[in-house]
């Protein structure tokens, strides 16, 4: 029968105990005391007089746990003024300022503080608990476990009166009138003026450059025989009219009559003036002082290929053409004119831009 009676006080102790515990209000340790931040940020005045209200915020940082699980709610009934433990002041006023900042939650708590007592001194706002607790998702919120964090101080110097800054008047007591039309009359006569040296010599420079030189008489007569002399030089054909003028010529050599070596002769001539024309037009490098040898010398130094050919078959006639007239004779150096128009055609044929183009199209495809 002890024993029964002994196993029931034990039971009923162990009971109330949890009971209790269930009750109270229990510290934030372990895992969750890292979830609420209280910051106590710098209140408003540090320096008082009986019945001055004191502005004192609290800064509650959480997190948001609700894609864990879990939620935390803060025990707003708790907090509210008429329940602060924060004698000898008196909590008169609470707003609460509530924002999220991503996954997190920020609750100021913005309390109104006012302080009357006998003694004037330095006094410390002290610290209070903020209770909340962490609760699962569908759970009851008794069955959840209420916790606690503190909060900081505050050092407030409480006095019986405050003196206020004077202001003094220091200004000259003359009356020295407005300024402001003068001023504006300057200012706009600085701007005026400011540009003008750069006006000025912007004038002076078109007036230089539009300026007519003066050169003497001599310098005058021999600059006019240079434009005369000048004038005189025959301008060089296009590439188009060389090759079509060389054409031509060509062409009148399948026309002439053989028994006629007069006729050969200035055909010869035509041939020498309108071949070196289309070189010299075909070769931009060539100068006007080149002998048809020198053409030759240039065309062995182009890059082999169909064009060298031909431009070397052009060159070496316009050589055996030419030497032919320095010589003097009467017979002309072509024996076969139909034959020479043939390789002559075939050479220009060779150099028309298209068949350039097709064979630079045929060389790539032919080194790929």
């Amino acid at each position: 029968m002890r024993q029964i009676v002994l196993v029931c006080m034990v039971v009923g102790l162990v009971g109330g105990t949890v009971s209790l515990s269930a009750q109270e209000p229990v510290s934030a340790v372990g895992a969750d005391a890292s979830l609420i931040r209280v910051e106590t940020l710098e209140l408003e005045p540090t320096v008082v007089k009986t019945g001055d209200v004191i502005t004192q915020i609290y800064r509650v940082r959480f997190p948001d746990l609700i894609s864990d699980g879990r939620e935390i709610l803060i025990l707003e009934d708790r907090m509210v003024p008429e329940n602060l433990p924060v004698h000898p002041f008196e909590a008169v006023a609470l707003e609460v300022f509530k924002s999220q900042v991503n996954d997190e939650h920020i609750w100021d708590f913005e309390y109104g503080l006012r302080l009357i007592a006998p003694e004037k001194a330095v006094y410390v706002v002290p610290s209070f608990s903020f209770y909340y607790l962490v609760r699962d998702l569908g759970e009851d919120i008794e069955d959840a476990e209420i916790q606690q964090v503190d909060g900081g101080q505050g050092l407030v110097r409480y006095v019986s009166t405050m003196t206020d800054v004077p202001v003094l008047d220091i200004r000259d007591s003359i009356e020295l009138g407005e300024f402001s039309t003068q001023a504006a009359f300057y200012r706009a006569l600085a701007w005026t003026v400011a540009p003008l040296p750069l006006l000025l010599w912007f004038v002076f420079l078109i007036r230089q450059a539009r300026k007519t030189k003066e050169i003497s008489m001599e310098a005058a007569k021999d600059l006019e025989e240079l434009e005369r002399l000048e004038a005189l030089i025959p301008v060089p054909p296009s590439i188009w009219e060389a090759r079509r003028i060389l054409q031509r010529h060509v062409q009148a050599l399948e026309d002439v009559a053989v028994n006629g070596d007069g006729a050969l002769n200035e055909l010869e001539r035509d041939l020498v003036i309108s071949g070196r024309e289309y070189l010299q037009a075909e070769l931009p490098d060539l100068v006007t002082g080149d002998t048809p040898r020198d053409i030759q010398r240039h065309v062995e130094e182009l890059k082999d290929g169909g064009r060298k050919e031909a431009l070397a078959v052009l060159a070496g006639r316009l050589a055996v053409y030419h030497r032919g007239l320095e010589e003097g004779g009467d017979t002309a150096t072509i024996e076969d004119p139909v034959q020479e128009a043939q390789l002559l055609g075939a050479s220009l044929t060779e150099l028309r831009p298209h068949m350039q183009f097709w064979r630079s199209v045929t060389g790539v495809f032919g080194q790929r």
